[in-house]
């Protein structure tokens, strides 16, 4: 009898879990709805601060009261985002500093955070970069901190006299080894500060253009190259495709090539692109993130990525400046 009893509450105590679990799944299910439809709604106010910002209140509030679950920790996710974007640093630094240095939204962090502080009047580059310091010694998680290191190095990588410190957050990277990803990242990261210096001889590479032609940098020897790493989706790029259409424009193609390289999973929506943006000047269509088969050497981390070649060296790694504008450059 006792073992009868015993079975039967068993039996009832899975039910009961499994109903819970259900339960749970549909309120992650309707939750997840409802996140998408706020982020359509924020789309069709073209991002207005006020309603990015209640959502944001809103989200992280559902985020404290469900912390494990898969709805909570989107909701956590689109948090970030919208103080990333509405600048509202300080709400983010408070939120941020509730996080135990093991848990997995670390990863959402990084770039969020850059955003908000940019967006903050009364914050300043250096202020980023010294919180981004301070969380690289405190998370543990391998997600997490991996994420940090990599914003660091797209940063110090920038500046030949943080070259040194971005070498070595690189290398930590594949250290951690916490994903080929990041490792993948890591390693790029290594090659472009030890081999692709101003100066030095630009690799050699042939690739097909999307309208099926051979490009082969060896038949541009003699002439200004601009090679740009772009994408549709890719908000920071848009800015700067009217300043190389006007160069386009500026310049014969005797001086000056322009080759476009687009990373797309879309090539349906990367052809409309193209054609609505006027981009008539040479096009790559690079479909698969990591399975680039030419320059395997640019770190393809940040998008946009413009890299200004002359007489087969390396000029300037990055041409562009904020929004697109053109800096120390002239042809």
């Amino acid at each position: 009898m006792n073992i009868f009893r015993c079975t039967i509450l068993s039996l009832l105590l899975i039910v009961a879990f499994n109903s819970k679990g259900l339960a749970q799944a549909e309120v992650d299910s309707a939750y997840i709805d409802y996140l998408n439809s706020s982020w359509d709604e924020v789309q069709a106010t073209e991002y207005d601060d006020s309603i990015q910002s209640k959502y944001a209140s809103e989200f992280y509030e559902y985020y404290l009261e469900h912390e494990e679950t898969v709805a909570g920790k989107k909701a956590l996710q689109s948090a970030l985002m919208m103080w990333g974007n509405t600048g509202n640093a300080a709400i983010m630094d408070e939120a941020i500093s509730k996080f135990k240095p093991d848990s997995d939204v670390w990863a959402w962090v990084p770039n969020s955070l850059g955003h908000a502080y940019v967006g903050d009047s009364s914050r300043t580059h250096q202020d980023a970069m010294k919180k981004l310091e301070s969380l690289k010694d405190y998370v543990t998680n391998p997600v997490g901190k991996s994420a940090i290191l990599t914003s660091l190095v797209r940063v110090y990588k920038r500046n030949p006299d943080t070259h040194q410190k971005a070498l070595e957050y690189a290398q930590d990277l594949v250290e951690i080894n916490e994903s080929k990803w990041f490792v993948d990242l890591g390693l790029g990261a290594i090659y472009e500060l030890e081999s692709l210096g101003i100066g030095q001889a630009a690799p050699e590479f042939t690739a097909t253009t999307y309208h099926g032609e051979e490009f082969n940098l060896a038949d541009h020897k003699g002439k200004y190259i601009i090679l740009d790493f772009w994408a549709t989706w890719c908000g920071p790029c848009m800015p700067e495709i009217p300043v190389i259409k006007s160069l386009r424009e500026t310049y014969p193609e005797e001086d000056l090539t322009i080759l476009s390289i687009a990373l797309e999973e879309d090539s349906e929506k990367y052809d409309k692109f193209l054609t609505e943006n006027g981009m008539t000047w040479t096009q790559i269509l690079q479909e698969k993130r990591g399975k680039m088969k030419f320059l395997p050497y640019i770190m393809l981390a940040a998008f946009p990525k413009n890299t200004l070649l002359g007489l087969k060296e390396i000029l300037w790694p990055s041409i562009f400046g904020a929004k697109g504008s053109l800096q120390k450059w002239t042809p």
